[in-house]
């Protein structure tokens, strides 16, 4: 009877898989191609896991073409796990290791691995990533998730970092859109003559909770270590202990900052610290990059409280139309700074601004009969609102 016989490759992936239950065993030895490309996703990931010690460039570049080739239309754990975790380790391979991963690679991966796509994509050339930037942010343009829709927070926050790294490299991408989706409130306050206006918060006034500590489930058993990544703003580090430690830069412009946190996939994260979507505060603050000065510089801020006793009607019409004709002038002024700087072309220049958004507060006391309504405010620009609060 004839011997069977095994290539020497079928045989220490037979090896390895034995080893890998144990999870404490050496596998210094074990090749690692044969593991990568295994129809087995365990044995590939352990061989990902390998890589990140000691692959040499052809273990990398048959990563990178994994990546490339993975199934954009799967954009959840739950439709192959085994698939999806495979994929998990190979990125963070690619990410520790601090090598490339092509524009289409990070394409097919983006809306699976949003995180890893945007560390990725910030170490393109730039020329190669703003394809992928410009089409991200436009794809967070409109989206206002329902609670508990991870796909429509992930498209904001794509939209947001992407916007980010534009305005830090070539703001004249974005500059228009930013600038018109821009909007300062005007804030005003109307009380008797004699008495103190009621200063109010319309913009960015919620405080954050404070963050809940992110229990764990255990490791998933004969599958080496998994990690997740997600990004976070404004944690710089060794700002936080333990879980909550970043890793590098991915991107910093308008006074912010996004770096990312690796932690074990078993975490439930609480994304206490997500970069914010986009938003009159963060585009304030974009607009404030593109110019080159600090966000307190800018001649407008996201919001202006201003009071205007009552006397009468022509009075209160007259000292409140000088107001907003001052608010639009600073308006008008940055966007001429824009054009100036080469960021606009003439007629964006002469047909875009922030909008203002003028809301009026009657705090006058109670009287008998009742105060009369107060009058609105015939306003001239298109671009400015006007409404009574109620």
């Amino acid at each position: 009877m004839a011997r069977p016989r095994f290539s020497l490759n079928l045989i220490s992936i037979l090896i390895f898989a034995s080893a890998a239950s144990g999870l404490a065993q050496s596998s210094s030895g074990v090749p690692i191609e044969p593991l990568l490309r295994s129809q087995d996703p365990r044995l590939v990931a352990f061989g990902a896991s390998e890589a990140a010690k000691r692959g040499s460039d052809t273990e990398i570049a048959i990563m990178q073409g994994m990546v490339e080739r993975w199934d954009p239309s799967q954009r959840h754990r739950y439709q192959d796990g085994d698939r999806y975790d495979a994929m998990t380790v190979i990125l963070d391979t690619l990410i520790q290791r601090k090598e490339f991963v092509s524009p289409a690679g990070i394409t097919a991966i983006a809306y699976a691995f949003p995180d890893q796509a945007l560390i990725l994509a910030a170490r393109l050339p730039f020329e190669d990533a703003e394809p992928l930037l410009l089409s991200w942010y436009e794809n967070g343009a409109g989206v206002r998730p329902a609670q508990g829709d991870r796909e429509g927070a992930d498209r904001l926050l794509m939209a947001r970092v992407a916007a980010m790294m534009l305005a830090k490299q070539r703001p004249q991408d974005i500059a228009a859109s930013i600038l018109a989706d821009s909007e300062e409130r005007l804030a005003v306050s109307v009380p008797n003559e004699g008495y103190d206006g009621v200063e109010r918060c319309l913009v960015d006034c919620v405080a954050k909770p404070p963050c809940n500590s992110e229990d764990a489930d255990p490791p998933r058993g004969g599958w080496p270590p998994l990690f997740q990544y997600t990004l976070v703003e404004n944690v710089w580090e060794g700002h936080h202990a333990g879980s909550l430690a970043t890793g590098s830069l991915v991107v910093e412009a308008g006074s912010d900052f996004i770096t990312y946190r690796r932690v074990p996939a078993e975490v439930h994260l609480n994304y206490c610290y997500s970069p914010s979507p986009l938003s009159a505060v963060t585009r304030h603050r974009l607009l404030a990059e593109m110019l080159g000065v600090d966000d307190k510089q800018m001649p407008w801020s996201v919001q202006e409280n201003i009071t205007i006793p009552w006397e009468n009607d022509a009075q209160f019409l007259l000292e409140l139309s000088k107001q907003v004709y001052l608010e639009e002038a600073k308006l008008r002024a940055t966007v001429q700074k824009l054009y100036a700087e080469g960021l606009l072309t003439k007629s964006v220049a002469e047909s875009t601004r922030p909008k203002l958004s003028i809301i009026v507060f009657d705090d006058r006391q109670p009287t008998q009969p009742a105060n009369p309504a107060l009058p609105r405010l015939a306003v001239q620009d298109s671009r400015t609102s006007y409404r009574i609060s109620r």
